[in-house]
């Protein structure tokens, strides 16, 4: 009884699948600013690695405006770090383009994430987009604290992405918000490359589970 219970976890495990995972920005490097934006005006920039825009939308006419920064100069060091100053509102733009290929268009189960590592009393908002289309939309609370971010994608969008394209986030918030994220990438899991047994095989383990079973039965 207890070898065919061993073959039959061998056999279960054999056929898990195993996940992979792709880290698209860290947010180490190439670093970015603090780079600000004036009153009513843009300010883009462009690495290796990302590119991006920071537009401070409201706030005083003092010359000063919102600032982003990425890599060394954020506290701990390699995040994304927004700050607005009380009054100043901004919109921040972070695109990435994907190599065809990355996630494989045969991928089981892709999911994204980012790790929220701590925002202000304001709300704010990430609106995540593949080619410009919507992809996942997330509200974050005042004052959130190392939140977890996931979103999945439809059978659509992982074809679409398989064939590589464009990765975007806009960050938005209140009047004053502030917002530090952390590792954005996506994981999948494979199919494994150990052949699948037929059903046939299938069936026939189960009868000499069952057939164990009723000689152990027997013995008692």
């Amino acid at each position: 009884m207890k070898r065919t219970l061993l073959a039959i976890a061998a056999l279960a495990a054999s056929t898990m699948a195993s996940a992979v995972v792709v880290t698209i920005d860290d947010f180490n490097s190439p670093n970015v600013g603090p780079l600000s934006a004036a009153l009513g005006a843009t300010t883009a920039f462009s690495d290796a690695v990302r590119s991006g825009t920071i537009t401070t939308l409201a706030g005083p006419a003092d010359g000063n405006g919102a600032t982003v920064t990425i890599g060394s100069g954020t506290f701990p060091v390699g995040l994304l770090e927004v700050a607005n100053a009380s009054g100043r509102s901004s919109e921040v733009t972070l695109n990435w383009s994907i190599a065809a290929g990355l996630l494989p268009a045969d991928a089981l189960s892709p999911s994204f994430f980012m790790q929220v590592v701590q925002s202000d009393g304001n709300p704010t908002n990430l609106a995540f987009t593949l080619n410009g289309n919507p992809l996942a939309n997330f509200a974050i609370a005042p004052n959130t604290a190392n939140q977890g971010l996931s979103f999945g994608l439809s059978p659509a969008q992982i074809v679409s992405l398989a064939g590589g394209g464009t990765l975007g986030l806009k960050l938005t918030g209140a009047s004053g918000w502030d917002l530090t994220a952390d590792q954005f990438g996506f994981s999948y899991d494979v199919r494994p490359s150990t052949p699948v047994p037929e059903p046939t095989s299938l069936a026939l383990v189960g009868l000499a589970l069952a057939a164990a079973g009723a000689a152990s039965r027997r013995k008692s």
